[in-house]
């Protein structure tokens, strides 16, 4: 097995034959994998709730109430997930609505923010 396959698999995805993916993302599997993808956005750089989706084959609004109950805001980087215009959507900490608190974040880490985030600061691929 490859290191795609594998991790994939850790994700609870199958890769068919015909190299599509097979997701069987339940409960804690969706939310763990979630979380994995976002460990790999790197410090200064975002991807949207789309992206995360489209490797989960998922609703992106699925992706925002996993974020949104993040236990862990700082060590798992929910605030590097945006909207895929560029807008810096919500930011939620043990309930509380905190979005100026993701921006300051996000530009603490270098990122440039006017009205969006530009393009230039999306990671390309995750995996």
């Amino acid at each position: 097995m490859n290191y795609k396959g594998a991790f994939l698999r850790f994700l609870c995805i199958e890769e068919k034959p015909d190299g599509t993916l097979k997701t069987s993302l339940t409960g804690e599997c969706f939310r763990e994998a979630v979380k994995t993808l976002l460990m790999l956005i790197p410090p200064g750089r975002v991807t949207s709730y789309s992206k995360i989706a489209e490797i989960l084959r998922a609703h992106p609004r699925s992706i925002a109430r996993i974020l949104k109950n993040n236990k862990e805001p700082l060590i798992i980087p929910c605030h590097r997930v945006i909207h895929k215009n560029g807008e810096l959507g919500g930011y939620t900490i043990k309930g509380r609505s905190l979005p100026d608190l993701k921006k300051k974040l996000l530009i603490l880490e270098g990122i440039k923010i006017d009205n969006r985030v530009l393009k230039q600061f999306f990671v390309n691929n995750l995996l």
